[in-house]
């Protein structure tokens, strides 16, 4: 698997050592031993330079250039430019680089990456498990549980602070006990039921598109289509939403991937994207 690790920053200073030294990023620690090894991970470091013109529509292009052909992308960016790359907070595993008022040296390079990649295999690790990954997959703006909205919070800004990896178990756990049969069903499938009521079943259907064009759609959704916090996953895959009763019946307003507001009235069931494209 291809893993790649983006610096995003205006120091010049720093993108010419990353230049300079793209096979000296992986700390030893990472690339001889644990997650990484195992999975016999190729890791590519890439760099985008920030400036004052910096739009989401250049950030937009880097990133789905880098992220073509990989399958884990992690994005260190400076504390001062992260607000650029929020609308990408949910795709992909984004941590704050600090400052560097000096030479730039590989001790403080390792120190900042080290961390990130740990609680990054910690995360993928976990990723890998298919009952995890349905948690970590549901829709982020449409299934209403706060043990989601904690979640989200921990993976986008908390992630680095001090228990990531027990806050993540907590969470999965608490989001875990929403997992429930059907009363009504001979075959008892796990569905997870949000505070509406509503049941969702993720695949195994590939019989719907999820569509990122633009307009209607803009940047996040096509990268939000592909990635959930750093990990590519299945975009042909999504999860069957109605409810535990004969006929089912799905009625609610929806938010979709780039925004908008869908209502819906008396649906047997909706097709659901991890991104929020419905």
């Amino acid at each position: 698997m291809k893993f790649v690790i983006g610096f995003a920053t205006s120091e010049s200073r720093l993108r010419d050592y990353v230049a300079a030294n793209r096979n000296k990023i992986v700390p030893k620690e990472h690339s001889s031993r644990g997650y990484f090894c195992e999975k016999n991970i190729r890791f590519s470091v890439q760099i985008f330079a920030v400036n004052a013109g910096t739009d989401i529509h250049q950030i937009d292009e880097w990133l789905r250039r880098i992220s073509s052909d990989a399958e884990g992308l992690i994005l260190l960016v400076d504390d001062a430019s992260r607000h650029l790359f929020g609308v990408f907070e949910d795709a992909y595993f984004i941590s704050s680089l600090p400052v560097y008022p000096g030479n730039v040296s590989q001790n403080q390079i390792a120190s900042a990456v080290a961390p990130v990649l740990r609680n990054f295999a910690f995360f993928s690790q976990r990723f890998d498990c298919l009952r995890t990954q349905k948690i970590a997959l549901l829709p982020l703006d449409i299934f209403v549980a706060a043990e989601l909205c904690e979640f989200r919070q921990l993976m986008t800004y908390r992630k680095m602070l001090p228990g990531f990896a027990t806050e993540f178990d907590k969470t999965i756990a608490e989001l875990s006990e929403r997992a429930r049969p059907k009363s009504r069903q001979r075959f008892k499938k796990t569905y997870y039921v949000d505070d509406r009521s509503l049941w969702y079943r993720y695949g195994p259907e590939r019989h719907s598109v999820v569509e990122t064009t633009k307009p209607p759609h803009d940047e996040k959704c096509w990268h939000n289509s592909r990635f959930r916090f750093g990990r590519l996953y299945d975009d042909r895959l999504h999860f069957n939403v109605d409810t535990d009763s004969e006929p089912t019946s799905v009625s609610g307003k929806f938010m979709s991937c780039h925004g908008e507001m869908i209502s819906k009235s008396n649906e047997s069931h909706l097709n659901v994207f991890p991104n929020g494209y419905l």
